[in-house]
This record gives structure tokens, C-alpha cells and sequence, in this order.
């Protein structure tokens, strides 16, 4: 009779051998998934805009033949107007690469939380069919009791028919707790990036992990919130392009050098030339640049702002959702689980010295049904709450 409390004290104490940790699962997700694969590339991408945004653009050559005397001319044009825009270009795509490493961080705590809730609703999915089984031996052992007094006489065929009505129903959620467990341990494995999706590795961890060092968490720095970097990266960007924009033009002189030769009046004479090369703003001054640059800086500002506000009441909201959590995985775990065996117990000796009939004894059956499968959504919930916080403060774990 106490196959139930021995199958629960699972939900709470033992490990499970030959199986995946945590560290592990995180570990092989990240070697096989494309987000840290995605990620790389997008710093390399953002860092290869730096190096694009301090190159010197090539001279420009040309060679003609003219009539005229003399007849063939090579000059060289240099620009120089990179020097008024290099540096805040290069300050522009370093604060990219800024946001692209928030972005990284990002998909890295994304992949984690994906990770640790399909690692944990496949704990509660073995765990809860584990309980389910215990029931099911539980409710037979109920109808085989019953069935033996009404031979006896002691009972009426609709007590004994009763008994066998419940442990019939417990065989549909044993059912259910199967198929449960199947699909979980199916979306465990893509989480893990591995091709045999029905061979889903066991994890080992028990599904209370966690839930008594709560307090331990503390809120991160905001400013170190990947989507609050990526923001403020952004915004920085935006406002170096202007400056970039705006000093784009300015008059810059560009250096023409080169030679002139072929000139039948002096034979084998070369004559240098050299001179300089000036854009005249005459028909616009880059204001409808500027003006646009200038939107995309106010735009990234305000974007910046509005990224802060979402990360704070996120982290409220996940806070609270965490708290809460963790006080009724506490609750269902220490107090209405066991409480629920214990009648469960107490309902069964009962019955079974006949000093009560069947229906208080299939009362506490299904009490305690409810209880255990609340306590594995309750304990499940918490993972998940915790799942949420990492994520939200950018922890890959």
C-alpha cells in the first residue's frame, strides 16, 4: 500500500542514473544548434564593418592620348575626404559590434532557456508517469481488495464494480503520461540538436532544483542587459552616423598628380603635373542627408529608451512570476503532496478492516491524483519562471 509514497518520494530525492545533466544538455546544444553558430557570424559581420568603415578608398588612375601636344597624359586622383568621416564612421561600427555582441549574448541565454525548459518538461513528464504507474498498481490492488470482500460477502457487486471503474480510469492517464512523456522527450532532443529525435537521452536532475536557493538570485545590472546594449549600441551608432553625415560635406580637396609626354617639340622630355581638386557645395549642402540621419538618431533614441522600460518591467514581471512560483512548487511540495499520500493511506487501512466503504477511498485516489499531478505542474512552473529570468537578464544556463 505504499507503492504511491515510495514512487513520490522520487518527485523529490532520487537521481536518475545514466542520464544527462543540465551542463551537459547546454553543452551539447550549443555544439549542435545554429544560434551560437548565428550568432558568430553576426560579430564577425559586425566586426568586418569596422574594418570596411576605416579603409582608405584607392587613388584613382587615368591614362589619355589626345591630338594636341602633348599627346599622352597619366594622372593619379587621391581623396581625402575620408579623413573628415573615418573616425566617427569607425566609432559607429564599433558601437555595432557592441550590439551584435549583446546580440550574441542574447541568443546564447535564448538557446539556454529553450534548453532548460524542455530538460525539465521531460523530468516532470518521467516523473509524473512514474507516479501514474504507482496509482495505476495502487487503484488494481484497491479492486483486487474489493473484489475478494464482495466473494466474501462483505460487500455489494457495486462497490467491488466501483473500485474496478477507478482503476480503469487510472489506466487512461497512464496513457496519457506515456504519450506525455514520448513528446517530451522528442522535443528534448531537437532542443539538443540530435537527428534520432525519438532516442531522447534521460536527464538527470530532479525537478525541485533550485527551489530552495531562490534567494540566492539577484537582479542583474541594467546596464549589462543584452536588450538594453543592443539598444544603447544602436542609438550610440545612429548618433556617430550623423556626425559622419554632416561632415561628409565638407569641401575636401582631392590631390591630382601625374605626367604629361609625347610632345614632338621636346623629344623624350616627361612634363609633371600636379593640382588640386575641390567640390563646390553649389546645388545642395547634404541637408536632406543630414535630416535623415538625424530621424534614424532620434528613432535609435527613443527605441533605446523604450528597451529600457520593456527590460524593467520585465524583470518585475519575472520576479514576481519567480516568487510566486517557488512558494507554491514549496507549498504543493512539502505540504499537500504529502498530505494527500497520507490519506490516501490512512483511506486505504480503512477500507481494508472495513470500517468504510469504497467511496471515501476513491475520493482520496483521485485527491491525491490531482495533488501529484499539481505538484509536477507547480515544480515544472518554477523551472520555467527560472527559465524566463535567465533569459531576460542574458545568463546562458
Amino acid at each position: 500500500m505504499l507503492f504511491l509514497l515510495a514512487a513520490g518520494s522520487l518527485l523529490i530525492q532520487a537521481p536518475i542514473p545514466d542520464s544527462l545533466t543540465l551542463a551537459q544538455a547546454l553543452s551539447q546544444a550549443r555544439t549542435a544548434r545554429g544560434q551560437v553558430m548565428t550568432a558568430t557570424a553576426r560579430v564577425a559581420a559586425a566586426r568586418a564593418g569596422f574594418r570596411q568603415a576605416g579603409t582608405i578608398p584607392n587613388p584613382n588612375g587615368n591614362y589619355e592620348y589626345t591630338e594636341d601636344t602633348p599627346r599622352q597624359h597619366l594622372t593619379f586622383d587621391q581623396s581625402f575626404d575620408w579623413l573628415l568621416t573615418r573616425g566617427p564612421a569607425r566609432d559607429a561600427a564599433n558601437a555595432s559590434i557592441t550590439g551584435a555582441l549583446a546580440d550574441s549574448a542574447q541568443l546564447e541565454a535564448d538557446l539556454a532557456a529553450e534548453v532548460r525548459r524542455a530538460f525539465y518538461s521531460l523530468v516532470a513528464a518521467r516523473q509524473l508517469h512514474t507516479l501514474v504507474v504507482a496509482q495505476a498498481a495502487t487503484a488494481d490492488t484497491l479492486a483486487n481488495i474489493a473484489e475478494h470482500r464482495f466473494k466474501s460477502g462483505d460487500i455489494s457487486r457495486f462497490e467491488a464494480d466501483a473500485a474496478l471503474l477507478e482503476a480503469q480510469r487510472v489506466r487512461l492517464n497512464l496513457s496519457r503520461a506515456r504519450e506525455v512523456e514520448t513528446i517530451a522527450g522528442a522535443e528534448f532532443s531537437r532542443t539538443l540538436g540530435l537527428l534520432e529525435v525519438g532516442r531522447a537521452p534521460v536527464p538527470a536532475a530532479k525537478l525541485d532544483d533550485g527551489l530552495d536557493e531562490t534567494g540566492a538570485l539577484q537582479a542583474p545590472t541594467e546596464a549589462l542587459i543584452p536588450g538594453i546594449q543592443r539598444a544603447t549600441a544602436e542609438s550610440t551608432a545612429a548618433t556617430l552616423r550623423v556626425r559622419a553625415t554632416k561632415r561628409a560635406w565638407i569641401p575636401m580637396p582631392s590631390v591630382v598628380a601625374g605626367a604629361e609626354w609625347s610632345d614632338p617639340g621636346s623629344p623624350g622630355e616627361t612634363l609633371g603635373l600636379i593640382g588640386v581638386s575641390l567640390p563646390i557645395p553649389l546645388w545642395n549642402q547634404g541637408g536632406g542627408n543630414s535630416a535623415a540621419a538625424l530621424s534614424e538618431a532620434d528613432a535609435a533614441a527613443a527605441g533605446a529608451r523604450e528597451a529600457r522600460l520593456t527590460a524593467r518591467a520585465s524583470l518585475a514581471t519575472a520576479e514576481a512570476r519567480l516568487a510566486e512560483a517557488a512558494e507554491r512548487a514549496r507549498l504543493s511540495r512539502d505540504s499537500l503532496f504529502p498530505a494527500a499520500g497520507r490519506l490516501r493511506q490512512q483511506a486505504t487501512l480503512a477500507y481494508q478492516a472495513g470500517e468504510t466503504g469504497i467511496l471515501p477511498v476513491i475520493e482520496a485516489l483521485r485527491a491525491e491524483r490531482e495533488i501529484s499531478a499539481s505538484t509536477v505542474d507547480e515544480l515544472l512552473s518554477f523551472q520555467e519562471a527560472v527559465a524566463e529570468w535567465n533569459r531576460l537578464a542574458g545568463v546562458a544556463r
